[in-house]
């Protein structure tokens, strides 16, 4: 060691050279072991979508993926003046398209739907997924590489464009991350994982403000505003800090908007590569955005779950999760449930969830099946959610002014480090060959060498001090 070196400078230097900043959302994905931190902090659980849907929470995947019976069986009944027509004006490939839809998904079509104003309006939407369609086959069967930007703008931009007409989709929408749960002690190994604060989803769907604010923040005794007061109320006593203001906690995003309004996601997507890994990284990310809008739905008592998509490689897949109150031993535990959304586990298999259903854009009866989930998703976000959204904000408003209930904060904010648990690092010993420079001083030299001598000013001639 040198003469001049500094073991303090040397030990801080080696310390802050250790110190590595906090995982983004993406790399949590890509990385399994940081993203079960991650999940079990949040009180996250993968079940099955066949066997552990609850009953309230079965009423509304039962409506999303309602995908059989929604196209006029009309449509291809020879004879009909319906057929005829569309014989005479439809592009005849599209009707061939329709044609093999059929034969592999007969139920796709009920004698019991009219042709009435809907299905004309069904029927402009399929031309635009016919459109999608081929592009897809002619992507399948060229020797050309394609990226996923390449089927997000040729293929899954058109399917989702002709479905969503009433909701609001946002692109590439940030959306704020959730605190983790109180109950887990944050140590300093797991802070890097949880100091993320944002998620980036591909694709976002959200209910129009303007759907919410009549009925939740117009007037002055809104459910908003008396949230609101009960949140400042909180925060003048010293309860809660940071960004605990109920205008954070009202809005999934993590940029508040101009208005104080509601900003509530009913869906988020991923569109990735083909390779297998990236399907697994898409599908954790895109259940860390669920994960965050069912923290703000469980903060704001709306019972309703979020959906979530996979597009990669021209096929799509599909999950449900939900947010339950669980007794354990003494406690009530928040859990969030994750459900693909497939068939059940052959009998024998230790799967624990269901195997993932996968749509082949590929295939006519496929991607006309993604066009009526989206479709359906759309109709839901504005109808079925919408309506819990208002009925749970309005009853929680409604306990917290009769003092049942207290506002909950449920994003990320502040830093971990007061309440870090860190390891005590004992210094390491001196080496047998140091040289020091000059002998150590005892406790009394040391008092005597900071002891200063008494200054006494001068003064000059004609000072006036």
């Amino acid at each position: 060691m040198s003469l001049n070196s500094n073991p303090s400078s040397s030990t801080s230097t080696q310390a802050k050279a250790r110190t590595e900043r906090c995982l983004s959302a993406s790399q949590i994905a890509k990385d399994v072991g940081a993203f079960e931190v991650w999940a079990d902090y949040q009180g996250c659980e993968e079940v099955s979508f066949s066997t552990d849907l609850p009953v309230s929470i079965k009423a509304h995947t039962d409506e999303v993926f309602k995908l059989q019976g929604h196209l006029p069986k009309v449509w291809m009944t020879e004879g009909t003046k319906v057929c005829r027509n569309l014989a005479r004006f439809a592009d005849p490939e599209f009707l061939k398209f329709l044609t093999v839809a059929q034969a592999s998904q007969p139920d796709l079509f009920s004698a019991k739907v009219p042709h009435d104003d809907e299905a004309r309006g069904i029927l402009r939407d399929l031309q635009t997924v016919f459109m999608a369609w081929e592009s897809a086959r002619r992507m399948r069967e060229s020797s050309r590489k394609w990226s996923e930007a390449d089927y997000a703008a040729g293929v899954y931009g058109l399917v989702r464009r002709a479905a969503i007409r009433c909701s609001e989709q946002r692109e590439q929408c940030t959306i704020a991350l959730p605190q983790p749960l109180s109950r887990h002690k944050v140590t300093s190994e797991t802070a890097r994982i949880l100091k993320g604060k944002t998620v980036k989803p591909d694709g976002s769907l959200f209910i129009p403000t303007r759907l919410l604010v009549s009925e939740l923040c117009e007037r002055e005794q809104s459910p908003f505003n008396i949230l609101h007061r009960h949140s400042r109320s909180i925060q003048k006593n010293g309860a809660s800090k940071g960004d605990a203001s109920f205008r954070y906690q009202s809005t999934l995003c993590a940029r508040l908007p101009d208005a104080c309004v509601f900003e509530v996601a009913s869906a988020f997507w991923e569109d990735k590569k083909p390779a297998q890994d990236e399907l697994a990284v898409a599908y954790r990310q895109n259940r860390m955005a669920s994960t965050a809008a069912l923290r703000q739905l469980h903060a704001l008592n709306v019972h309703a779950p979020v959906f979530g998509m996979v597009w990669a490689d021209g096929g799509v897949r599909a999950h449900t999760d939900w947010w339950d109150v669980k007794t354990e031993g003494k406690d009530q535990v928040l859990k969030i449930y994750s459900a693909a959304y497939g068939d059940p586990p052959a009998p024998g298999d230790r799967r624990q969830s269901s195997a993932f259903n996968q749509w082949n854009l590929a295939e006519p009866a496929d991607i006309i099946q993604v066009y009526l989930f989206m479709r359906n998703l759309d109709r839901w976000t504005t109808g079925a959610f919408r309506d819990a959204v208002v009925a749970g904000i309005t009853d929680l408003a409604g306990r917290v002014k009769e003092d049942e209930a207290d506002v909950v904060s449920w994003r990320r904010k502040g830093d971990f480090s007061p309440s870090v648990a860190r390891k005590v690092v004992a210094p390491p010993p001196p080496e047998p060959d140091t040289v020091s420079a000059e002998p150590a001083a005892t406790p009394a030299a040391k008092q005597r060498k900071a002891k200063k001598r008494k200054h006494v000013p001068r003064t000059s001639l004609g000072s006036n001090c």
